[in-house]
């Protein structure tokens, strides 16, 4: 058993209180404890304390602190259960104390997985071009459930998805880039699926931006050329037929017509 021989504030800290005690050989430093839990355990000068009970008052300032510091974490944004547990494990908090922490602030409903899962979603539809599949990857990461993602999820309409996906694909169609339609389009789906869109949502994308990006003839023909030089430099070494049909080959993969290349290939004898 000791004896409570001091209690002072922390000069760095207003909240915090260093507690001294004496078993017996004089005044020795025995711990610092929040206010709260010096309030709530009734610490004074004088009081007699216990090795147990020295141990219950280290605890609850350790899940205090514990508590103050995902608060801390908590109001910069809205965070998953899953974030704020990692946060506090990586702090170096115990994993029993960073549960329970948890438990509080859901108590409190300071965390809730649905309603962050359904925030993530709606700020990733209006603020950038990811799609539900790019979105979910973010939300496993962010150890969301399953029914809280799904529900979240749900938001990203179909409708919603082929506007955003339709916005891109007519972005990217009417972009110049020395390379055929059907290339860009190929690209384009490559880059859509890498945003997380399903196949049948590009499809109807392309199909629709494609209405109002029909090829200009003198714009694909251009393209052809570029691609017919970089073409040459490669198989110039070739000549008669292997060179003709190196040539339609590169340029055929290129996605230009059989007829244009044709055209191009007369052109240059």
């Amino acid at each position: 058993m000791a004896v409570v021989t001091r209690i002072s504030a922390q000069k760095k800290s207003k909240e915090r209180y260093n507690v001294f005690i004496d078993r017996g050989a004089g005044e020795e430093f025995a711990f610092s404890v929040h206010e709260d839990v010096l309030i709530s355990n009734s610490l004074k000068k004088g009081m007699e304390i216990s090795e147990s009970e020295w141990e219950e008052i280290l605890s609850l300032d350790e899940l205090k602190r514990a508590y103050s510091r995902a608060l801390h974490y908590l109001s910069f944004r809205m965070r998953s259960a899953h974030e704020i547990f990692q946060y506090l494990v990586k702090a170096e908090i115990n994993e029993e104390v960073a549960t329970k922490v948890i438990a509080q602030l859901k108590e409190q409903k300071y965390v809730n997985d649905r309603e962050f899962a359904g925030m993530l979603v709606r700020t990733r539809m209006n603020t950038t071009s990811k799609g539900p599949g790019a979105v979910k990857q973010e939300l496993i990461t962010k150890g969301v459930g399953e029914s809280d993602m799904q529900h979240a999820l749900a938001e990203f309409t179909h409708e919603r998805q082929l506007e955003t996906c339709t916005k891109l694909a007519e972005k990217v169609l009417s972009q110049k880039k020395n390379i055929s339609l059907n290339e860009k389009k190929q690209k384009l789906k490559m880059q859509l699926l890498q945003k997380g869109f399903s196949s049948d949502v590009i499809d109807q994308a392309i199909s629709a931006a494609s209405a109002s990006a029909k090829p200009d003839e003198n714009e694909e023909m251009e393209a052809l050329k570029k691609q017919a030089e970089k073409a040459h430099r490669k198989y110039s070494k070739y000549e008669g037929y292997e060179y003709e049909m190196r040539m339609k080959r590169a340029l055929f993969s290129k996605g230009f017509s059989a007829h244009m290349i044709d055209q191009v290939l007369r052109e240059n004898h």
